[in-house]
């Protein structure tokens, strides 16, 4: 953003008129808010010392980004060249990639590089700033802010980082900013990448997914999230499923979940007993006998291999579906589950 655009979004952000003082006019050290090469923020018809917490972290957002377009000092140079790891041209990205490695800003040439989104409800830049700038604050060295992209604030990670603190963290600024935060997700970049934009989009994609994922999925690393990205592009049709799997919509219809979460956890399991036992903390005779007790077409359904992988994915689909009927989410064609009655004459026919 350019200053203007900053100055425009910090007024709205604050509910009241801010100028910049330029070097040459004359101080006013109760209400100037330095930045960049003598410069100053005022806030119409406060003093510094009448600002709230929360004004202030807008605040610091706007001159963090002031600063970022003149670099008046070596940390705001340091800020820029983190910046630049996002930006348009790939060139930019490259050099910046190659500077921050070269000058040991980031892990050495041998390492990867890990990015973190924060995926934030529909906010100006400026909203998104202040929330990672306080993040990384809070994180105690273990992010370092990198900018603001499509939504997500964007952090390079290190591998100290503590995921269940994040995640509080997260949750506590978020409302401390009076913003929503839909999830994150961390992705790695490899040692051999010259360029970490294809790494920020896997990260940004997958803390969107995490988002609609249900509760019993933990992971917030891309690279353990493919197979639930794969199920999400698929088209949002009962009917085909129902034709493609309709062992799967008879776990699914009945009143009782139990065969239903006893094949899911099997099929999770890749068939092994024991791992499904433990998941489902039962004996493995009770298994075996809730396997064989399993309707025909559920049966038959596990005993191809091509059916039993289609049963997995379909059970997974569901679940996605009805997690973001849950939350809120938006589908392509709203997921109304099937009358029993329809799902016996489907497979009859």
């Amino acid at each position: 953003m350019h200053q203007p655009q900053i100055v425009d979004q910090l007024s709205h952000a604050l509910g009241r008129r801010v100028t910049v003082r330029r070097a040459d006019e004359p101080a006013d050290a109760a209400a100037d808010i330095a930045f960049g090469d003598g410069s100053a923020l005022r806030v119409g018809g406060r003093t510094r010392a009448q600002i709230s917490a929360r004004e202030w972290a807008l605040i610091d957002a706007a001159v963090h980004l002031l600063d970022m377009t003149v670099g008046a000092s070596p940390a705001a140079r340091r800020d820029r060249v983190f910046a630049s790891l996002i930006d348009d041209d790939s060139s930019v990205r490259r050099d910046a990639l190659w500077e921050l490695r070269s000058r040991r800003w980031i892990d050495g040439r041998a390492d990867g590089i890990e990015l973190l989104a924060v995926v934030l409800d529909p906010a100006p830049e400026l909203r998104i700033v202040a929330l990672g700038r306080r993040l990384a604050t809070a994180a105690h060295g273990a992010l370092q802010f990198v900018g603001a992209r499509r939504g997500a604030a964007i952090f390079v990670a290190s591998r100290s980082l503590d995921l269940d603190a994040l995640n509080r963290t997260v949750d506590a600024e978020a409302a401390a900013q009076g913003m929503t935060a839909r999830g994150f997700a961390l992705a790695a970049g490899s040692p051999d990448d010259g360029d970490v934009d294809d790494a920020v989009s896997r990260a940004i994609r997958s803390a969107h997914l995490r988002a609609t994922l249900p509760d019993q999925v933990t992971s917030v690393r891309a690279e353990d999230l493919g197979g639930w990205a794969l199920v999400q592009t698929l088209p949002r049709s009962r009917s085909l499923l129902v034709q493609a799997c309709p062992a799967a919509f008879v776990l699914a219809s009945a009143e009782d979940p139990t065969q239903r979460d006893t094949v899911e956890a099997y099929l999770d399991a890749a068939g092994r007993a024991s791992v499904a036992c433990q998941r489902l903390h039962i004996h493995r005779t009770t298994l075996y006998y809730r396997l064989e007790q399993m309707p025909e077409v559920v049966r038959e359904a596990l005993a191809d291999g091509l059916q039993r992988s289609t049963l997995h994915l379909t059970l997974k689909l569901l679940r996605l579906w009805d997690e973001e009927l849950r939350r809120g989410e938006p589908t392509a064609v709203t997921p109304v589950a099937l009358p029993r009655e329809r799902s016996a004459e489907r497979l009859r026919a």
